[in-house]
């Protein structure tokens, strides 16, 4: 018996030693992990695209690109409080002078105006240049205004001297008009001889 039984496993244990391998719960785990993380890992080509997306969701604003190509003096044909009383206005510029324009009344002549420095009045009208790119762009533009004259004034240092300040309630724009022919207010002491003088005599003794 101890014969037949060495005969069995001489001829079995070839078998036993060529025979596949099982496989492992920790190969089959290991193989998978690869994919799961090629997967989930995006490559640097993938994240490009999610950058550039990023850029297109903040493009300018409507507003922004109306007024970078609106055209010089278009204002809004009316804005705030559009009722009651109102003045003829006129923006004049006036290099190296501060101020807005011209104010009158309807049945007056720009002789009779008044020169103005402006308030716009916050959550109800703003200044009729706000609306656009530059402040100069509404020169010699003609407007309806409604609001009233401030009970404190304004000083011009170019003229040396206190202007009226007008609150700016409402406004409508009545288009372009030809420009006014007249100087705005002025005193001697606005003359650069004086004003050389008046710092002159400030550094003496």
């Amino acid at each position: 018996m101890g014969l037949l039984a060495t005969l069995v496993l001489i001829t079995l244990l070839p078998c036993l030693c060529f025979a596949p391998p099982l496989p492992l719960r920790s190969s089959s785990a290991s193989s998978t992990n690869p994919t799961t993380s090629v997967v989930t890992d995006p490559t640097p080509e993938e994240k490009v695209p999610a950058e550039e997306s990023e850029e297109e969701v903040r493009p300018p604003t409507t507003e922004k690109v109306m007024r970078a190509t609106l055209p010089a003096a278009h204002t809004p044909a009316k804005h705030g409080r559009t009722d009651g009383p109102y003045l003829i206005a006129q923006r004049t510029i006036v290099e190296d002078y501060c101020g807005w324009g011209w104010v009158r009344k309807e049945n007056q002549t720009w002789r009779q105006a008044t020169w103005i420095a402006i308030e716009g009045t916050p959550n109800l009208c703003p200044i009729p240049h706000t609306f656009l790119p530059k402040p100069e762009d509404d020169k010699n533009q003609q407007y309806r205004f409604y609001g009233e004259f401030a009970p404190y004034r304004a000083y011009e240092p170019q003229a040396d001297m206190w202007v009226d300040v007008f609150i700016l309630k409402g406004f409508m724009s009545m288009g372009p008009a030809e420009p006014i022919r007249r100087d705005p207010p002025a005193q001697a002491s606005s003359r650069p001889n004086r004003f050389a003088e008046r710092g002159a005599n400030m550094l003496k003794p």
